[in-house]
């Protein structure tokens, strides 16, 4: 039988089409799963990297693993949290130092890591308090907050950035320009200040005046120069006067000119810290002028370059490092706003408008070659900072890539209002980048840093060694110390609280001294007081200290928050409160022996010997 041609050709077409489709379907699905695969950390299994995000207004650090993307940890710092038992009690030392230095909540958005040999070390992370102007120290080994302080002569701590390559200074950007003597009287113009803070002792060293709004923090990799991003250099005190000039400008501060002048004696000393101002003092700033109202800056790995996003413009600055001379502004896209790097001479730009990232090669741009995009991949939605996986070091790993996401939308399951913040995983290994996974997290995860997780391995305390003032199993104590004062001194071990009971009067003021006494990792036991606000956490060999007044009279029942054995139910005890006025002989849980030097005089004694 003889077959039309055209029949024959729409036949092949057809067939053709079904192939193509089936296995476009078979290769999608493929690629699903590899990409799956790249993010999958079976149980049991741990991650290859720290990610360190900062929590925005929830005053916080998100933990996570990558590449899973799993919440590992939120570390409180600007905040009270009482699943850790965090700054709840007002004579908590942490709240207390939170009180002191500006509230109970803050604003974190850049967290930055020490360096040694421009290669992240593993000691220390810090975080800004943008609300507040303050700068908080986290220790790696326990994962918690060990130094906050509150920053002189500067209002809105920004952008932060260490000292390369080994971490000399924490430089801290001032945003919001305040009256230069910091009276608000002063009818001349506003100013601001880049603090420079000593890691070690977390003192502020000395302040370089920047007139403008500072925002985005970089330093060059040889320590040579901090550069800041600095928007408004009109001065304005309203939109509409902050946009007049053509150009902004990215601040450039010689940091051994600048240390100079402080030995000299140079600037002007207030609240105990020298500012130096380069009207007075010259050869400390250079401003680079760059398109309007910048954003990010940010140094290369190889120290060569630092590169400002224009924000405003379509077109990224790239400035020599050592010359502060702009040597191209290649075109990269809407809305750039941040700007990391691979291994291989790449940078990647977010996109804040056209909702991608950006890959381009950096040569190719200094170049002035017409092929340096070298790729573009779409995100969801408005991308805000970006980070390479030790894009920030002179140590990229060329591999993943997250990005911080304004605006998730249609990416989660509906919860109202107030949707979560988007997180996606990127694969930057190959020439294309490759879309891997997508995760939420609470608001408002700002920027990030990573860690491999081998840095860490031989630095991570899971287990706390005893202080001199550690309570010692056998040695605990109820002490009446004066009139309306008591002190229990008491011991952690699962599944009971020694002592298990103590008796104080209404209004006493209970100082509770607690020690978790286990010796094993992950047994931490908390001391959960109903009806006193009163929360405690304690990792095993910790001890803690907190002072409360006991309320109403009645048996108050505490009992264990963490979850640590069989009889977790049953590792309870009570704190029993006698009226203010009673005549009745308090009792005690101990011997007779333990109630010497208790008795105080005209005060009901806690020993029954009494």
């Amino acid at each position: 039988m003889k077959r039309h041609p055209v029949l024959l050709v729409a036949a092949s077409v057809i067939a053709t089409v079904i192939g193509v489709q089936t296995l476009g379907c078979g290769a999608a699905r493929s690629a699903r799963s590899i990409a799956a695969e790249q993010v999958y950390v079976p149980p049991g299994e741990l991650d290859k990297y720290y990610g360190f995000l900062s929590g925005g207004q929830s005053g916080s650090v998100f933990v996570i693993g990558v590449p899973s993307g799993r919440l590992i940890r939120e570390i409180p710092v600007f905040e009270p949290r009482a699943a850790y038992g965090y700054a709840l009690l007002e004579s908590d030392p942490r709240r207390q130092l939170l009180e002191s230095t500006g509230g109970l909540w803050g604003d974190t958005h850049h967290p930055m890591l020490s360096e040694k040999g421009g290669i992240f070390d593993g000691r220390y992370l810090w975080i800004n308090d943008l609300a507040n102007g303050r700068l908080a120290r986290i220790r790696l080994d326990r994962f918690e907050a060990d130094r906050i302080i509150k920053l002189p002569n500067l209002q809105g701590a920004h952008g932060i950035a260490v000292v390369s390559p080994d971490t000399k200074y924490v430089v801290v950007n001032g945003e919001f320009e305040q009256p230069t003597d910091g009276m608000v009287t002063n009818p001349a113009p506003y100013t601001s200040v880049v603090a420079f803070v000593d890691p070690e002792s977390m003192e502020v060293k000395f302040e370089v005046r920047v007139n403008g709004n500072i925002d985005i923090a970089d330093t060059s990799k040889d320590g040579r120069y901090a550069f800041s991003t600095v928007y408004n250099l009109e001065q304005g005190k309203d939109m509409g006067s902050m946009i007049q000039y053509d150009r902004d400008a990215v601040a450039a501060i010689d940091i051994p000119a600048a240390e100079a002048a402080v030995a000299a004696g140079k600037g002007e000393v207030r609240n105990g810290v020298p500012i130096l101002d380069p009207a007075e003092v010259t050869g400390i700033l250079t401003l680079i002028p760059v398109p309007k109202n910048p954003h990010g800056v940010n140094a290369t790995p190889d120290g060569r370059y630092v590169i400002a996003s224009g924000k405003l413009s379509p077109t990224v600055t790239i400035i020599d490092a050592h010359t502060l001379q702009i040597v191209a502004e290649p075109e990269v896209g809407l809305g750039p706003l941040h700007t990391t790097f691979d291994n291989r001479g790449n940078a990647y730009t977010s996109l804040f408008l056209d909702s991608q990232v950006v890959k381009w090669n950096i040569d190719k741009a200094v170049a002035g070659a017409d092929d340096y995009i070298v790729d573009r991949i779409n995100v969801h939605y408005n991308i805000g900072h970006l980070q390479a996986v030790g894009g920030d070091s002179m140590k990229p790993a060329g591999n993943y890539l997250l990005a911080l996401n304004k605006l998730s939308k249609d990416q989660y399951l509906p919860v109202g209002p107030d949707l979560p913040e988007n997180q996606e995983i990127i694969d930057i290994s190959g020439e294309k980048m490759k879309m891997l996974a997508a995760f939420p997290t609470p608001p408002e995860p700002h920027d990030a840093t990573f860690l491999e997780a081998s840095v860490l391995e031989p630095i991570v305390q899971q287990v706390y060694t005893p202080g001199e003032d550690a309570v010692v199993a056998g040695q605990e104590s109820v002490v009446r110390t004066g009139p309306g004062s008591v002190q229990v001194n008491m011991t952690l071990l699962r599944s009971a609280y020694t002592p298990d009971s103590f008796e104080v009067r209404e209004g006493d003021e209970v100082t509770l001294k607690i020690t978790n006494v286990e010796t094993i990792r992950d047994m931490i036991h908390g001391f959960a007081l109903p009806d006193h606000g009163f929360n405690m956490a304690l990792p095993p060999g910790d001890t803690q200290v907190r002072t409360f007044k006991a309320g109403k009279p009645g048996v108050y029942w505490f009992y264990c928050t963490n979850f640590c054995s069989a009889l977790h139910l049953e590792m309870r005890g009570r704190m029993v409160v006698q009226p203010k006025d009673s005549v009745i002989t308090l009792t005690d849980w101990h011997s007779g022996a333990n109630v010497a030097g208790q008795v105080v005089p005209g005060v009901p004694s806690t020993g029954a010997s009494q």
